[in-house]
Parts: C-alpha cells; structure tokens; sequence
C-alpha cells in the first residue's frame, strides 16, 4: 500500500492529501455545479412565480438565491421545495462517488476510473433513498403516537389521567426520537461512505449509522472536528494557491494588461454579483486583510466593452465560477474522504474487520475479467 496506516486519528490527517487526487476532484466539482444548477434554476422560478423580477433576484441574490422574507405560494413552495430535495440527492451521490473513489484509492486500484465510480453511484441509489425512508418509516410511528395520545387528551376526565400515566414513555420516546434525529443527521456525511466501502444497502447502513452513533460517539466527535480542522484549513489554502495562480496569470501577462485588465474587472465584476449578498458576509469575515487573500481585495465597477471583449470577459467569468465550484468540490471531497477513513477505523475497531482488505464485488469482478479476457483487456489499458 502507497500509505502506512494507524488505524486512529493520524489516519485522518490524509484527507486533504487523498481529495486533491484529479479523480476525486472533477467528480465533487462536476457534483457541486449541477446541484447548485438545479438549486438556482428552482430557487428563481420559485421566486418569480411568487411575482418577483428576475433582474432584481439577481442583484439582490446572484447565484446563492436563499429565501430571507420572500412569501411563497402552494406552487412556488413545491417548487423550491423540490429544488432543494433533488439538490442534496444530487450532492449525496456525489459523495457517494467521491467515497467510492476514495475507498478504491486506499486499496491502491488505481485503475478505477471516475467513469465506475459514476456507475456505482447510479447502481446505489435506491441506497441512498432506502436509507432515509428507513429513517422516515422509523420516525412515523413517534409522530402518529402523539397525535394519538394528543387526541386522547381531549377526553374528558380519563384523557388527563391517561396521558399523566404516559410521562415515562413520553421521556423515553422523546430520547429515542433525539437519537434517531442525531443519527440521521449524521447519515448525512457517514451514509455514503459506509455504501461506498462495505456495499450495504440502504436499511443496513442506517443500521450501521445508528450502531457507530451509539457504540463509538467519543471517536466520531473527536474525528468529526478535526475533520472540520481539515476542511477549513484545506479549502482556505486552495484558495489561496488559485488566488496565486490569479495574480502569477496578470503578471505574466503584464505587457498585454492594457487591454486585458478591462477583461479580467469586467469578470470580477461579474463575480462579485455573482456572490450576491454573500459579498458584504465574506467581507466581514475574512476580514480587510484576508479579504485580500481569499477573496476580492476590492469592488469592481463594470466598463463598457466591445462585443468580442464582452464575450472574452464572459468566458474568464465562467473560468473563475468553475474554480469556486473546485474550491467547494475540493471541501466536499476532503469529508468524504475522512469519512471513509474514519469508518474503516470505527469498523476495525468495533468489529476487528479490516475493510480494506474485504472482498469487494466490483474488484472480484474486475480480476476475473482480467483473468479470463486477458487479450480484451490488454486492449484497454
């Protein structure tokens, strides 16, 4: 194996290592656009439904269209609803890919391609909504108890009493209930790494999620903030290094800046509406002088331009969106990947299974494929 492994949290630490792989990389940038794609696109049919323009959504919201006071009717409610629903599945297979990447990198297949990873993805699915139905069916019951005892209440005399007999259950229930939230909420980051690396399915792995919150709460907390470490450390130097490559490009280029400058404020200023109000936020939290650093380092008033200088300015803009998209790709990718890490640890040490060592459906698949179509495969390489 290209790593020596710990088996604790020193494991973790190689996260932002194994997220910058190009492979894990194009998958959660490609993942991240078309959630966010789908997300804005129903975000603003949403919201012009509701009798809003979209010229004043767009300088108001840019591409981060989040609902502060806007009233919604049944139609445009569905809408977005729907919207955001479709955007964190799509952000759940990514993961899922990302984790299957990842999970395969750990056990040196360097011969699986993103294009697998896809498919897995696409052939797991049904896992990835089986375990939130799995969630729902599990906390159905919680909400039709109450309702029930809610409408045994209204009886006179034995309603009291009877629910007055029901406090211990009521405690218990509401214990039950907080864990069953805590643990869903944590299926989240852990679900799709747990299908990506032990192949469960979707009732198995909310299994999985509830045994690992109960049996291993300590470690998970603990790898759960250093992870958090890594995501924040990991992403602020990535923009850091593309914020260099930036001004490495305008220095380059320094002898034709006479006329791409106009180019390069035109994109950035297109950039900054892009953020929306998301600008006067990240201004006041990186503060005067990281601003500079990770972010705009001042506002950028737009110029009039030629046709083909607009074009120019509108495909640099497009360049600098697909580099913010990587950035928050490249986070996405560093908690899969500690995701992964971490319940091959949680496993290992609940279970004594080394989960990178068990037999995987699709790496039998891919020896006996080489095995017995030796000449097909030797074409493929």
């Amino acid at each position: 194996m290209i790593y020596h492994y710990y088996y604790n949290y020193k494991d973790i630490l190689k996260a932002p290592r194994i997220a910058i792989g190009p492979q894990r990389l194009l998958i959660s940038t490609l993942g991240v656009m078309l959630a966010h794609l789908i997300f804005v696109s129903g975000s603003y049919l949403a919201f012009n439904i509701s009798d809003q323009t979209i010229p004043v959504l767009w300088h108001t919201y840019g591409l981060f269209p989040i609902n502060t006071g806007i009233k919604l009717n049944t139609t445009a409610t569905f809408i977005w609803l729907t919207a955001i629903i479709f955007s964190l599945f799509i952000l759940l297979l990514t993961s899922l890919s990302i984790s299957r990447a990842v999970y395969m990198h750990l056990r040196d297949n360097y011969f699986y391609t993103s294009k697998q990873c896809l498919k897995f993805a696409t052939k797991r699915a049904k896992s990835i909504l089986a375990l939130y139905l799995t969630y729902l069916f599990l906390i159905i019951p919680f909400i039709l108890g109450a309702a029930v005892m809610a409408i045994i209440g209204r009886i006179s005399w034995i309603g009291e009493i009877l629910n007055a007999f029901a406090t211990l259950p009521y405690i218990f229930s509401g214990l039950v209930l907080v864990f069953i939230t805590l643990s869903m909420f944590i299926s989240f980051f852990l679900g799709p790494a747990i299908i990506a690396t032990a192949e469960e399915d979707g009732f198995g792995t909310a299994v999985q999620v509830m045994h690992l919150t109960w049996g291993q709460p300590w470690r998970m907390a603990t790898y759960s903030f250093l992870s958090g470490i890594l995501l924040l450390t990991g992403t602020l130097i990535f923009v850091f290094v593309l914020k260099i490559g930036l001004i490495i490009y305008s220095i380059l280029f320094m002898p034709l800046m006479h006329s791409l400058a106009p180019i390069l404020n035109n994109a950035l200023h297109y950039a900054e509406i892009s953020v929306g109000g998301l600008d006067h936020l990240l201004r006041t939290l990186a503060g005067e002088s990281g601003v500079k650093i990770i972010y705009l380092k001042q506002h950028y008033p737009a110029v009039a331009l030629s046709a083909s200088r607009e074009i120019a300015s509108s495909i640099v803009y497009f360049f600098l969106m697909v580099a913010g998209y990587m950035v928050i790709g490249y986070g996405q990718a560093i908690i899969s990947a500690s995701q992964v890490i971490s319940y091959v640890i949680f496993e290992l040490k609940l279970t004594s299974k080394n989960l990178l060592e068990r037999a995987d459906s699709e790496i039998d698949e891919d020896s006996e494929s080489f095995e017995f179509n030796i000449l097909e495969n030797t074409k493929k390489l």
